[in-house]
């Protein structure tokens, strides 16, 4: 447990994506809580085009969370994959920061796909994300 608005990446993500890697470091430095922890989140494997973010999507880490997921989403084609299981408290805007990150991706027909969120964190997603185009929870 981390005290305050911490932002968690997973090491596993940032092995397949070093681009990714790179933006997390610019993030911190910029100055978001951004944490890389060891473990992996799930046993699925990690693609180039999945990210796994835990911790809290908040005011204090929106900004930093939106580099990061546009650094992961900007080179896929076809389906990002955002798993969210990991992520213990999501404000609206953070799901701002979730559109502001894929909105490359969805404007060049992309689909923001977002995974395994908790309740709590779905029932933000279902008011925050009403009406955004090529997004889908499962």
């Amino acid at each position: 447990m981390y005290d305050g608005d911490v932002l968690i990446v997973f090491e596993n993500d940032l092995d397949v994506a070093p681009h990714v890697r790179a933006c997390v470091e610019e993030v911190r430095a910029a100055g978001t809580r951004i944490v890389v922890e060891q473990g992996r989140p799930d046993g699925a494997a990690s693609t180039p085009c999945r990210l796994h973010l835990g911790g809290t999507l908040s005011f204090f880490t929106d900004a930093g969370a939106a580099l990061v997921i546009a650094s992961a989403s900007d080179p896929c084609e076809g389906v990002f994959r955002l798993d969210l299981a990991p992520l213990d408290f999501l404000g609206l805007r953070g799901c701002a920061a979730l559109l502001r990150g894929t909105r490359r991706l969805r404007e060049h027909g992309g689909v923001l796909l977002i995974e395994h969120p908790r309740v709590p964190v779905r029932r933000v997603l279902h008011r925050g994300l009403v009406g955004a185009r090529n997004v889908s929870v499962d």
